[in-house]
């Protein structure tokens, strides 16, 4: 009976890593606006966006930045994609509405980021981040660090 509930666990796990190694990342689901994507009820998600603009919870102003909106989309994209397991699943820079996947590094867990950047006028813009993983209750902080990091690399623009 044991090594039959040890099989049992082996034939569940392997068929769960499969189904997310597999697992489709539908933009029709995930790309969403991250001024107005309601708030997860579970403390797996994290935003920046300037409170002026959403109803929904921030857990960080967004800068502001002196430049372009669609400049610094682009700069954002070339960083984006050079980090490790991430991809585009949704928009461009061109429209200044993008939406990615990144796997987590052990577990290949999707999370989702949806990024949004906005022009102010005046030559100002900003940027709405909203970032939240598929699975899980917690993410234990990792949503926040992405787009702290993210974020982090437009300095240069902040006005």
């Amino acid at each position: 009976m044991a090594v039959f509930l040890v099989f049992l666990t082996f034939v569940g796990a392997g068929g769960l890593f499969y189904y997310v190694l597999n697992i489709e990342h539908d933009p029709a689901i995930w790309h969403m606006d991250p001024l107005s994507e309601p708030q997860s009820v579970k403390p797996n998600s994290f935003r920046m966006a300037p409170p002026a603009l959403t109803k929904e919870f921030v857990n960080s102003p967004s800068p502001i930045y002196t430049v372009n909106p669609t400049l610094m989309a682009k700069a954002f994209e070339g960083f984006v994609l050079s980090q490790s397991k991430t991809s585009r699943i949704a928009g461009s820079p061109d429209e200044g509405w993008m939406t990615y996947v990144q796997l987590s590094p052990s577990l290949n867990l999707p999370d989702y980021i949806s990024v949004k950047f906005i022009d102010l006028n005046g030559g100002k813009s900003t940027v709405a981040v909203y970032s939240r993983s598929r699975f899980g209750y917690d993410d234990m902080g990792v949503n926040g660090e992405r787009v702290m990091s993210w974020v982090g690399t437009l300095r240069s623009f902040e006005q």
